[in-house]
């Protein structure tokens, strides 16, 4: 009895304690510890990284916009003098009639030319026309619009005009035939004048590599000029760089022995090269540089003298 009436005690506190009580009672009582539930471990989580510390005055990144290709390089070219044709003898074609520069003593220049033409269109007896009859004209400098020296032969019945390259002179005359009635004459003056072939046939490799290198900084300071012009200004630079080819297909298949020795290709190239590169704003002066006079070193009085200097000083010498 006594027995049971303790179990209905331990119930009766057991319901009005709750659980967390109740477990102590038995622990008290009867040394019994229930058994506890199994705790799961906390789920991991990966810590957020901390966010980098702002700046007070950094300004947010653009994106840098994709680079386009390089441009070459612009090209030089060295500009010819008037001493390469000054005293040479000179054909059209290298083969017909005959053009000498002279320097006079004043420091001018002046022509002796002779042109081989026809009688008329369609005869084929040729003729030959002194200009300003074998004495001799006066050059009269026009400057180097495009990077050569220009002259002009000012001539009433056939004005020219003369761009001096290196051993050769590029003539340009009226757009029809010069027409000498006197002598009953006409000719057509416009074309490369230069050596003859025997005098080019020791230097055909020279040319070949003349030619080769004036035609790597056509294509490349035509790049460039075209890449910096407007839109509306580009298609005749275009159009022009297109003409070039056949132009000089023109003017230098007529050059005698032109297939062996390349020299009237590479000179007209090089003529070329000289108008892109001052139209590309490249000095092509061909004035040699002063030295510039030495600067004179400031030397301490109190300095010791080196050992050269005692060495090259005189016995006696302080």
């Amino acid at each position: 009895m006594r027995r049971i009436g303790l179990a209905i005690l331990v119930a009766a506190l057991t319901a009005a304690a709750g659980g967390a009580q109740a477990q102590n009672i038995f622990e008290l009582l009867f040394g019994i510890k229930p058994s506890r539930p199994p705790q799961q471990p906390p789920a991991y989580q990966r810590p957020e990284p901390a966010p980098p510390p702002e700046m007070p005055f950094d300004e947010p990144r653009r994106p840098s916009a994709p680079a386009g290709p390089a441009l070459p390089r612009v090209g030089s070219v060295k500009a010819p003098s008037e001493d390469s044709v000054l005293g040479r003898d000179l054909k059209q074609n290298g083969s017909n009639g005959s053009l000498r520069i002279e320097r006079t003593s004043r420091g001018d220049l002046r022509v002796r030319m002779t042109l081989v033409g026809r009688r008329s269109a369609q005869s084929v007896e040729t003729c030959t026309i002194p200009l300003a009859g074998g004495d001799g004209a006066p050059l009269v400098a026009q400057g180097r619009p495009e990077g050569a020296p220009r002259y002009q032969l000012q001539d009433p019945t056939c004005p020219l005009q003369f761009d001096i390259l290196d051993e050769a002179v590029l003539i340009k005359g009226p757009s029809d035939i010069c027409v000498f009635q006197s002598v009953s004459c006409q000719a057509d003056p416009s074309g490369m004048w230069g050596p003859e072939p025997a005098q080019l046939m020791p230097k055909v490799r020279d040319y070949e590599a003349m030619r080769a290198s004036a035609d790597r900084i056509v294509r490349d300071n035509y790049k460039v000029l075209a890449s910096r012009a407007r839109p509306e200004n580009a298609r005749p630079i275009i159009a022009e760089q297109a003409a070039f080819s056949s132009d000089r297909e023109m003017m230098c298949r007529s050059y005698a022995r032109e297939g062996t020795t390349s020299f009237c290709n590479a000179k007209f190239t090089e003529a070329r090269a000289l108008s892109l590169a001052t139209r590309l704003g490249i000095g092509v002066s061909t004035a040699s540089a002063e030295p510039r006079p030495r600067r004179r070193q400031q030397t301490d009085p109190y300095a010791l003298p080196s050992t050269d200097e005692l060495m090259q000083r005189q016995p006696g010498e302080d």
